[in-house]
């Protein structure tokens, strides 16, 4: 979210989304920024690897280890002048799995 609001220096809009079915929920972060050029989409998530004048380059790192460690991912997809939409995919436990599954019988 924060990388999102720093990408649109002049203002925007920032859209937060959730989604779920049966596997697993989506929290999906969408902004019109300035977007990420595929060279530095390639990079994203690497140590110390950062654009920001003042970054460290460990958000995105930690946020990908977080996200990996409870067994999901994050996806990213961006145009240059057209913005960046970041989709966190984490899987639902069993037991709220097995719950999903006896609401829609």
């Amino acid at each position: 979210m924060k990388n999102a609001i720093e990408s649109m220096p002049n203002g925007g809009l920032v859209v937060i989304a959730t989604e779920s079915d049966d596997q697993e929920v989506v929290i999906q972060f969408r902004d019109r920024g300035n977007g990420i050029s595929p060279e530095t989409l390639a990079k994203l998530g690497e140590p110390f690897y950062t654009t920001k004048e003042a970054g460290t380059g460990l958000g995105l790192m930690i946020s990908f280890r977080i996200v990996e460690n409870h067994k999901g991912r994050i996806d990213v997809a961006s145009k240059v002048g057209k913005g960046t939409t970041m989709k966190v995919r984490l899987p639902l436990a069993a037991g709220e799995q097995q719950k999903k599954a006896r609401r829609s019988q």
